[in-house]
């Protein structure tokens, strides 16, 4: 088929609304000029960029609108044909979206993947093209806005599209599991994007490391299937493991067998049914037969329930032993913090045996201040030095009182009584005074000390006998 044929054959497979168009499109002297060819912008800079915005606007309205962010020229000249005229200006339009980064070749778009995730690109963008464009395979999809059938992403529109994709996701909690190519189109059907806007959403997640892509490794299952992986948000997508991979074929064998034990169900009830109708018309060998029919599916049906129970219990102990994992992540997690905060503290066993060592031996130095402080303290002074001092103070008291006094020896220190005079009752209390001025000094003199106090009964007995010689003269 020549070009020229496939040009003629196109015909717009997405028509727009009325309401689609702003108020401008109904005024033919505005429009006349928007459908024309762009002059040069010195002429005239204002209207040159007014008319430029509006058919950007207009080409990502149209995306958006259509729910792909695929376009070429030869599409829009179809959809945006007015009353016959088509825009002549969508040239310039593409060149220089294409100059500011807006517009992408659709090879180019293709190119910008990993490598891991090429055969699953190559399989969507040339082995598998679904509705792209027109729905015209081309042989040849690069090209420059001169080639007015290459067809171009517009880029804002598809991270647009992305954004509403990775809530939706989020919404349906689909995040860190397995998903077939098939379910996830299924699931996205409502969303507003048609599937050539979904396949480019999901390549451009690709470049971005938001979803991981590739084949099933199915042993059991004739034809493999693309299964996607979509990464929290935030994250990076990470590969496909082989535990995610055993679930999911778990989790198919289990959807299997779940309609395999529905239609089992079905097929018991119907052979009740074609029993009983045999029986009522006396047809008695074939109720026989379809009786015996009946036992083979209830036995059928026997095996395939103990098939999904050992699948489900099998799913149950991987989903505990995931359980498990992350409880045991978690505890080394808070093992490793609990370390790293004692190893930047410098707390060891050994650091905190020395300080409580350290803390017992200060409180047993502060215990013993303590008892130092609270005792107390002996001058150094001399027992001779004492006595003779002691003995000076009584020879004065005696001759102040008149008294003559005795010899004192260290084995009598104290003196003797006056003897008995005239006057007795002056001698007398003399004598009193003596005695208490004795004490007093003796008072005075007490101190904590190897040697023993003097002793002041000796004293007081000799001023006691004294005293009762002095009472006897006077008798």
């Amino acid at each position: 088929m020549s070009r020229k044929s496939v040009v003629l054959s196109i015909q717009p497979m997405y028509v727009l609304e009325e309401s689609f168009y702003p108020d401008t499109w109904q005024d033919d002297s505005r429009m006349g000029v928007l459908l024309a060819e762009f002059r040069v912008r010195s002429v005239n800079p204002e209207n040159y960029d007014s008319k430029m915005k509006f058919w950007k606007e207009m080409i990502r309205n149209y995306c958006n609108h259509k729910g792909s962010a695929l376009v070429s020229i030869i599409e829009l000249k179809q959809v945006f044909k007015r009353k016959g005229t088509s825009p002549y200006c969508l040239q310039v339009v593409f060149d220089d979206m294409i100059r500011e980064k807006q517009l992408l070749s659709s090879e180019q778009f293709r190119k910008e993947s990993q490598e891991s995730w090429t055969g699953w690109a190559v399989d969507v963008f040339i082995r598998k093209p679904v509705g792209w464009g027109f729905g015209v395979v081309k042989d040849k999809l690069i090209g420059s806005s001169q080639d007015e059938n290459a067809e171009f992403v517009c880029l804002e529109v598809v991270m647009k599209q992305a954004d509403v994709l990775e809530k939706f996701l989020q919404e349906q909690n689909k995040h860190n599991i397995l998903i077939s190519m098939e379910d996830f189109t299924d699931l996205t059907k409502n969303s507003g994007m048609s599937i050539d806007g979904i396949n480019l959403v999901l390549h451009h997640m690709v470049r971005q490391q938001r979803v991981y892509i590739d084949r099933s490794a199915s042993e059991t299952r004739e034809e493999n299937k693309w299964l996607l992986k979509f990464a929290v948000p935030g994250a990076k997508a990470q590969p496909i493991t082989d535990i995610e991979r055993s679930i999911y074929n778990l989790e198919q064998t289990e959807q299997d067998l779940l309609k395999i034990v529905d239609k089992l169900d079905q097929d018991i009830a119907d052979s009740v049914e074609l029993v009983k109708g045999n029986i009522r018309e006396g047809k008695k060998q074939l109720a026989k037969s379809n009786l015996k029919k009946k036992h083979l599916l209830e036995k059928n049906l026997e095996k395939k329930m103990n098939v999904l129970e050992n699948v489900q219990t099998m799913l149950s102990r991987i989903h505990d032993s995931q359980s498990d994992r992350n409880v045991i992540e978690a505890y080394k997690l808070g093992s490793n913090a609990l370390k790293n905060a004692f190893a930047s503290s410098g707390i060891t066993l050994d650091s905190v045996d020395d300080t409580l060592a350290e803390m017992k031996e200060i409180m047993d130095q502060q215990d013993e201040m303590q008892t130092m402080i609270g005792s107390t303290q002996t001058a150094d002074v001399d027992e001779l030095e004492l006595e003779k001092e002691l003995s000076d103070l009584i020879d004065m008291k005696l001759a102040e009182s008149n008294i003559q006094p005795s010899p004192i020896s260290l084995e009598s220190p104290v003196p003797k009584a006056p003897a008995a005079v005239s006057g007795g009752q002056s001698t007398l209390a003399q004598l009193n005074d003596f005695d208490k001025e004795i004490e007093k000094r003796l008072a005075a003199l007490r101190m904590e000390s190897p040697s023993p106090p003097f002793d002041t009964s000796m004293v007081n007995t000799v001023s006691k006998s004294d005293k009762t010689n002095v009472t006897s003269v006077n008798t």
